[in-house]
């Protein structure tokens, strides 16, 4: 799919706003953002504060974070390196690589491939007796498991487990012979040159580590998580990274994006291989979901104080990233409004190319802004040669936006939206003396600018 700068430019600045403002909204106490086309960054965003204590703000490009479930990707790449290698099958049982399961019944029946897509009907997280703050090592993980390892026959359904890629771990380390943070590390995050990411919380990424936060409800004061290491549950959720550094990752899963792995290996775990009755569907390691007419492989992570997205395409050659130090839904509301906002973009270009004799692209972008007002908050963005009013409140920014066709200097008409809104009437800016709007008269009501 072809995209033109200045589409992406437009789109990137759509998504900016709303997620500025969804921040805001939902009072988070950091995230950082970005999205990049055929491996370069369009878009590098960051708002609020890596640890409320000192203060510190968080930053786009060196701020790291939690990734939580987002590693079970890179430990999917490892396997199919070994595959590609000749030591490991997909479809070769567990118990070709891990002796100790050869005694478990259940285990001989679940192959790799079934872990890769949850579908070997092995438990979630065992017990968790280690609690909300602590993981287990290796021997709480085996005696876990020896008590129970499935609640179903393998193939038969659907059921997302941390030790499945626990297990998956562990069968790295013995075809490799390596532990697996070595592994990752060379294997990876070196031969990708991603070095503000890590396996777990070594002092080089420690140093730029946001503090979690648990979520809370309005009135209650933040509270800190622990920074706890992910020990044994490391392959499925250990990784600590940047946005920057996620995005390079992800084009990496291209098929321009270098050695990483076959590109055979790369469409093998980007198909999907478990259909869901709802999306996301699963492949090799992967979600994969459709926003707006546009199929996204990612994944989503949740660790303890850190809420984690990551998402690329191949076909529209985009790849974004957002990572918060809280829990919460922004992050995945905040992804798949990057992707609607390319796609919405481009499906609105032609008609948003009418506009009047006395503007350009540059005297639109004056007016745009978030506004507001009394009866709430609006936004207006620029998209080719018109400005679009959005409500940065709905989950997709620009599903019902109104266009705006120009009627003057200061005043436009709305042209295109909803019809409970003010459909064919005016909407007027107050400029001061630079040229910059300052408020917008929309309807009978006055909203003042107000900038995220």
């Amino acid at each position: 799919m072809e995209i033109a700068p200045r589409q992406l430019a437009d789109a990137a600045e759509v998504a900016r706003r709303w997620i500025r403002f969804q921040a805001m909204l939902w009072d988070l106490p950091g995230i950082s953002f970005g999205m990049s086309h055929r491996g370069r960054v369009v878009m590098l965003d960051a708002k609020g504060t890596a640890d409320l204590a000192t203060r510190r703000p968080v930053t786009a490009d060196t701020t790291s974070y939690r990734c939580a479930s987002i590693t079970k990707t890179m430990t999917a790449t490892l396997v199919m390196q070994q595959v590609e290698a000749g030591r490991m099958r997909l479809d070769a049982p567990i118990t070709t690589y891990l002796s100790w399961t050869r005694r478990l019944s259940d285990a001989r029946d679940i192959s790799i491939r079934h872990l890769l897509i949850h579908g070997g009907g092995v438990i979630r997280d065992g017990s968790n007796h280690w609690g909300d703050d602590d993981f287990p090592d290796r021997d709480a993980v085996r005696r876990e498991v020896r008590q129970q390892l499935t609640f179903a026959e393998p193939a038969t359904t659907f059921r997302y487990s941390n030790i499945a890629y626990v297990l998956l771990g562990e069968a790295l380390e013995a075809v490799t012979g390596r532990p697996f943070d070595a592994l990752l590390q060379r294997d990876v995050l070196g031969r990708l040159g991603l070095k503000r990411s890590a396996p777990s919380l070594t002092p080089r990424v420690t140093r730029t580590l946001a503090t979690g936060y648990y979520p809370r409800r309005p009135g209650e004061e933040p509270r800190p998580a622990r920074h706890a290491e992910a020990r044994a549950f490391t392959p499925a959720g250990g990784l600590v990274s940047t946005v920057p550094d996620l995005l390079n990752y992800q084009h990496a899963h291209f098929p321009d994006g270098g050695d990483l792995i076959s590109d055979l290996s790369r469409r093998e775990m980007q198909r999907t291989q478990w259909q869901r009755s709802e999306e996301p569907n699963h492949g090799l390691g992967w979600m994969i979901w459709d926003v707006d007419g546009i199929t996204i492989r990612g994944h989503s992570g949740g660790f303890p104080g850190f809420t984690t997205k990551i998402g690329f395409s191949p076909e529209w050659s985009l790849a974004a990233a957002v990572l918060s130090n809280t829990n919460g839904p922004v992050p995945g509301m905040a992804l798949d409004a990057m992707f609607h906002s390319v796609a919405a973009v481009v499906r609105r270009w032609s008609d948003a190319a009418e506009t009047a004799s006395g503007h350009t692209r540059t005297s639109l972008g004056r007016f745009a802004g978030h506004y507001r007002g009394d009866i709430g908050e609006m936004t207006i963005v620029r998209i080719n040669r018109s400005l679009y009013l959005l409500d940065p409140e709905i989950a997709m920014p620009l599903a019902a936006a109104a266009r705006l066709l120009p009627d003057g200097a200061r005043r436009f008409t709305i042209v295109e939206g909803d019809d409970y809104g003010h459909f064919g009437e005016e909407v007027s800016f107050t400029l001061d003396a630079s040229g910059r709007s300052t408020s917008m008269r929309y309807g009978p009501h006055t909203l003042q600018r107000a900038d995220v």
